[in-house]
């Protein structure tokens, strides 16, 4: 890793055609503060306007360089993304410091992604799962990570321009920011355009993370008119000790929704009590959680219940065999191994590890290979003794 100026630049050379290019800012919406979904917003604005650029301006140099031009926001981070040529790097990071440096933030732009954002904040409530996982997550935790990274319809609709060009200007600074580069580009170019895009970023202050804390256990119902389902979702708040989290991964890769999966068989195939069944493995700095979830016929609940404690139980009274853990290890050494492939996702990867602490692709797949099955079995015990809420959304 080296700087160029404040900003922090991790460069991997790696063989074949293309570039992944990752400009990742440690400001997701955990530190969105009294306006919740900022940084989504602020996210959207890059794309729309900047000094010398307006947004059809901006999406016609990105097809110009062929690439994959893209940004998301998660709880941890804002990252902007760019997937190219390598003869065309260069190009796409002086696209990236245009967005960065030169965005004004147009307020006619501002009002058309403010409606875009509101529909998506729309799109998800009206989803039964996403609207039943939103409201129990939003009980189980409080500050930063209560809401989703959208925010609120309330507060999106509050956000003014000067407010997303201040967050701009004090949040994508050196102290937030790094470049992951996966490739193999011509290295005088990346320098150059490294030196003339982002030479003169100020370096700013850092932002701190909130401690993230469980403040509701137990269970909570919830009701909507319609609803010709039951829906029903469990969070655990697990370790975030880096081997204890890897090996909880592996115990749910075990129990999980996939068709080899323990819950999969209990619950669908041998129960055929859900179509729809999904388990997940979230967190970040300071922060992870368990979360595990059907839909079943509405008056199938106690069954539904039943079905999935009794497979967590068995697995914490009687642990797991050798032919499971072994085929876990490979269905996991095959994801690491697809990600590693792709340019961009191994670049997101190491902007994680250094950003806020989630390991590398290549130090999670050691530790995985090294994992026993006592800590394996021992990571899904300790998970199930942990703080926990059951959201169940029914028909009111």
């Amino acid at each position: 890793m080296f700087r160029v100026g404040s900003l922090r630049v991790l460069f991997e050379r790696s063989p074949g055609p293309l570039t992944g290019i990752v400009l990742a800012a440690r400001t997701g919406s955990r530190f969105d503060g009294r306006k919740p979904g900022i940084a989504h917003l602020a996210e959207h604005m890059l794309f729309q306007g900047t000094r010398t650029l307006d947004h059809v301006a901006i999406n016609q140099r990105a097809a110009e360089l062929g690439g994959d031009h893209d940004a998301s926001t998660s709880y941890e981070d804002l990252n902007v993304t760019f997937q190219v040529l390598n003869a065309d790097a260069a190009g796409a990071i002086a696209l990236l410091a245009e967005q960065i440096r030169g965005s004004i933030v147009p307020a006619d732009r501002l009002e058309n992604e403010r409606q875009v954002v509101a529909q998506e904040i729309r799109g998800h409530r009206e989803d039964a799962v996403s609207h039943l996982c939103d409201e129990t997550w939003a009980r189980f935790f409080d500050g930063g990570l209560r809401l989703s990274p959208s925010g609120t319809l309330a507060s999106v609709r509050s956000i003014t321009a000067a407010e997303v060009r201040r967050f701009l200007r004090r949040r994508l600074v050196g102290a937030n920011m790094l470049m992951s580069i996966v490739g193999d580009p011509p290295p005088a170019e990346i320098a150059r355009a490294l030196r003339d895009g982002f030479g003169s970023l100020p370096r700013g202050l850092a932002c701190r993370a909130n401690g993230a804390r469980v403040v509701r256990r137990g269970e909570v119902r919830l009701r909507r008119s319609g609803l010709t389902q039951l829906y029903l979702t469990t969070l655990f708040s697990v370790s975030t000790r880096r081997r204890e989290l890897l090996a909880l991964g592996l115990a749910l890769e075990i129990l999980g929704t996939d068709p080899d999966g323990r819950l999969y068989h209990e619950v669908r195939e041998k129960r055929g009590l859900s179509y729809d069944l999904w388990a997940d493995l979230p967190g970040g700095a300071g922060w992870a959680a368990l979360t595990v979830g059907a839909v079943a016929e509405r008056r199938a609940e106690t069954k539904l219940r039943a079905a999935i404690d009794g497979v967590f139980r068995e697995a914490a009274e009687r642990g797991f065999a050798s032919d499971e853990i072994a085929r876990a290890r490979r269905k996991v050494r095959y994801r690491y191994a697809r990600l590693s492939e792709a340019k961009v996702d191994r670049a997101a990867s190491h902007a994680a590890a250094l950003l806020y602490g989630a390991p590398r692709l290549d130090e999670a797949e050691a530790i995985v290979r090294s994992l026993s099955r006592e800590e394996i079995e021992s990571a899904w015990r300790k998970a199930l003794r942990g703080a926990r809420l059951t959201g169940v959304l029914a028909a009111s």
